[in-house]
């Protein structure tokens, strides 16, 4: 299954906020972007977010009780 991580410049609580977006069904979540909720050794929004301009895609790898563990790519 294929997301699409994309920046979310307007949440007024996080000002590196990432969406997470599945193909017909539009926003599911935000990547994670606290201690408290990044997963081991995920990357959280926070380390992510400069490392594209708008928008980047995954490949979720692992689905959990209450997180998706994705493999990011990042084109340009």
């Amino acid at each position: 299954m294929t997301v699409s991580l994309v920046k979310d410049k307007e949440n007024e609580h996080d000002r590196e906020a990432i969406q997470v977006e599945l193909p017909g069904l539009g926003k599911i979540g935000y990547v994670a972007n606290s201690p408290y909720t990044v997963r081991g050794e995920s990357y959280s929004a926070g380390r992510l977010y400069d490392k594209f301009k708008k928008k980047a895609q995954g490949t979720v790898r692992y689905v959990l009780d209450d997180a998706l563990l994705c493999t990011i790519w990042i084109k340009g």
